[in-house]
């Protein structure tokens, strides 16, 4: 049969696999890179938010200490967190055990508010599911889901990594959009 096939579109069909092949080694490059980077992306919340943790626990050893009352160490703590989000802006949102959430630059209305029953677009009980990883796994936990982008206001795939702080019922935590990764990988490609 190829006997038959003149060469012009030999060469086409030669040009046409080369062309298919460069194009699955792209997509495979793509993904594998974006996988990389969530990885990258994902472990890099930990240690701020350990860091967080260390804030918070250095407030709770002043109230255990007698320096300062209980409450007055959860303001200033609440206080200290919401600096480092406004300095370096950063997401890290806070809440308590009863779902009051206490500190989040990027869900401002709802502070002080309960959080308990807000949901993403999979109606997954957003909160719920972060208090949930964090309790369940002793040294904090990741989760998926989706939530408001900060700079278009769509729903867009996070993931998150929270911890629980036991003595005053606090779960904090962070997160990443995979919007932005993809975004970052799309900058990156482009500009070279």
């Amino acid at each position: 049969m190829l006997k038959t096939v003149s060469l012009e579109k030999k060469l086409l069909l030669i040009a046409g696999f080369f062309s298919l092949l460069f194009i699955a080694l792209s997509i495979n490059y793509f993904l594998y890179v974006r996988s990389n980077l969530i990885d990258d992306r994902r472990c890099a919340l930990e240690p701020r938010i350990n860091f967080i943790g260390s804030i918070i626990n250095e407030y709770y050893q002043k109230s255990q200490r007698g320096e300062l009352t209980s409450l007055e160490a959860q303001l200033k703590a609440v206080d200290r967190i919401h600096q480092i989000n406004e300095d370096n802006e950063n997401y890290i949102f806070l809440f308590t055990d009863d779902y009051l959430l206490l500190e989040s630059i990027s869900n401002a209305k709802l502070r002080y508010q309960n959080v308990k029953d807000v949901t993403d677009i999979n109606g997954v009980k957003l909160y719920q599911l972060l208090h949930l990883e964090a309790v369940t796994h002793a040294n904090g936990g990741y989760s998926r889901y989706y939530y408001y982008s900060n700079t278009t206001r769509e729903e867009q795939e996070k993931i998150s990594y929270t911890q629980h702080f036991a003595p005053w019922g606090w779960t904090y935590g962070e997160g990443v959009y995979i919007n932005d990764v993809d975004d970052s990988i799309i900058n990156m490609l482009t500009s070279h």
